[in-house]
């Protein structure tokens, strides 16, 4: 019995030894890769279990030798579909996070003046609207990508820019100074698409902007996180 436990503990060596050289051929062992040569505590009942059978079983028309063969190749094929299993798992993870990062790109979260801001007046039943006091000229962005809806003048909100995120979102920016971007045109996220103004009914430069979700304005404040 202690040559059967010495000639299994030997092919197990030697196949620990031929997956750790051919690793070493593809890439420098990281401490990541090397932690995956270890052979783990599951792997380890699973032989033992293997070598129980081996001990107990009463058939006779396998040898020895051909019992340990199956054995390390049971757990080197165990060990094989672990290995896909796991980057299956890493891939899917990989999809859902690209699906996570394009969905927040169309999301209106980003603060919309690229420079120096106040808060000049808050978001209100009266006000649907934050509005950004910022010096004149300083550059507007836009919230989230989308397509520029429409650019025209209005009497009380000046010169304004309305950005359409493509899904239940628009964006609102008004009292320009000036445009950057035609309408139909696509914007990404942080993009410059206006400078802030004094336009229309305003007492000074600033910007006001709106969050229109299926025609109900939200509280920019409580929407818009820092990048």
């Amino acid at each position: 019995m202690n040559k059967l436990l010495l000639f299994l503990f030997l092919i197990v060596v030697v196949a620990l030894v031929l997956v750790y050289s051919e690793n070493r051929k593809l890439s420098i062992i990281t401490k990541e890769q090397k932690h995956k040569l270890e052979v783990s505590e599951e792997y380890i009942e699973y032989i033992t279990d293997e070598i129980n059978k081996i001990q107990t079983t009463e058939e006779t028309d396998i040898s020895n030798s051909d019992r340990l063969r199956n054995v390390l190749n049971n757990y080197l094929q165990k060990q094989k579909t672990d290995k896909e299993r796991k980057i299956i798992n890493v891939d899917n993870n990989r999809e859902k996070l690209s699906q996570k990062e394009k969905k927040r790109r169309f999301i209106p979260d980003l603060i919309p003046i690229d420079g120096d801001y106040a808060i000049s007046q808050k978001y209100s039943e009266e006000h649907p609207a934050l509005d950004f006091a910022a010096a004149n000229g300083t550059e507007v962005v836009a919230a989230a990508a989308g397509v520029v809806q429409s650019v025209y003048e209005d009497k009380y909100f000046g010169i304004v820019m309305i950005v359409d995120h493509l899904n239940e979102y628009s964006t609102l920016y008004a009292h320009l100074s000036a445009v950057v971007c035609k309408t139909r045109i696509f914007v990404e996220k942080g993009e410059t698409i206006a400078l802030v103004g004094n336009t229309g009914n305003s007492s000074a430069p600033h910007l006001h902007f709106e969050i229109i979700k299926n025609d109900e304005y939200l509280d920019p404040e409580k929407f818009l996180v820092n990048e």
